[in-house]
């Protein structure tokens, strides 16, 4: 296979571009002997445009990786599915890094590169642990102001009003429990504490076993944080299923119990 190597220098000992657009060269390195081909890389007066001539160039010399510092992530995306695989975080001497990308990944008979078991579990561990700290980074104002709105809804509804909405009907007050819980979206002691008041008020079993299925399951108020880490159809499906299912063994639970 080809691998394409954008580079400070005219050989393998030079260092591998930070940036697609600072490439003075671009090495084609046969990885079958470490066999090379120099080409210029883009003029200066390309400006914004270089990294792209170098993704054209090395396309059009039929290469399959390509090797770099840092490549735009919209670019590295619109690459993803092609001929011409884009892996960033390289550094170091080109050598180096076309032997590193060999050994990470073996070459199958029909010349398409597959993924090494060798690639290790701690590098796989670094890669998530360093994805979900960004994307929790992301979500964090949302997160506050869920965590705020949350603290409104409990500041202005009291257990007594929560006691006045049920009826005494299974089926009513697990719809009820349950829709009351997809709001009061919160951790599982607070919702021990409020189940085990409406116990001791006389409500309805069926109702406070909805209401704390669908406390820790649902949530409507964080639905746009989950949206946005999730997708919302994945969001919508997930809360109506949380919600569904709190009603439905409310009510299994409560007849099982009538039977014994």
């Amino acid at each position: 296979m080809k691998i394409a190597v954008p580079c400070t220098e005219s050989d393998l000992d030079g260092s591998v571009a930070p940036k697609l657009g600072t490439a003075k060269y671009v090495l084609l390195i046969d990885s079958n002997d470490m066999s090379f081909e120099v080409l210029d890389g883009p003029p200066k007066d390309v400006g914004s445009g270089a990294g792209v001539s170098i993704i054209s160039l090395a396309a059009n010399n039929d290469a399959q990786a390509l090797l770099v510092g840092y490549a735009a992530p919209h670019i590295v995306n619109a690459m993803k599915g092609k001929s011409l695989k884009i892996v960033t975080g390289v550094k170091g001497k080109v050598r180096d890094a076309v032997q590193a990308y060999l050994i990470k990944n073996s070459v199958g008979s029909d010349g398409r590169v597959e993924q090494s078991s060798i690639l290790g579990w701690r590098e796989l561990w670094i890669s998530a642990f360093r994805k979900g700290l960004r994307q929790f980074y992301q979500l964090l104002p949302k997160l506050a102001g869920v965590i705020m709105l949350l603290g409104l809804f409990r500041g202005f509804i009291s257990e007594k009003d929560l006691f006045a909405l049920f009826s005494g009907s299974a089926v009513q007050d697990s719809i009820l429990g349950a829709t009351v819980g997809s709001v009061l979206v919160g951790n599982p002691v607070n919702s021990y504490v409020i189940g085990d008041s409406l116990l001791n008020a006389g409500v309805n079993l069926s109702g406070i076993i909805a209401l704390m299925m669908a406390w820790v399951t649902v949530g409507v108020i964080q639905l746009p944080a989950e949206s946005a880490a999730l997708g919302i159809r994945f969001a919508v499906v997930r809360n109506l299923c949380g919600f569904v299912m709190a009603v439905v063994m409310s009510l299994l639970v409560t007849s099982w119990g009538g039977l014994f």
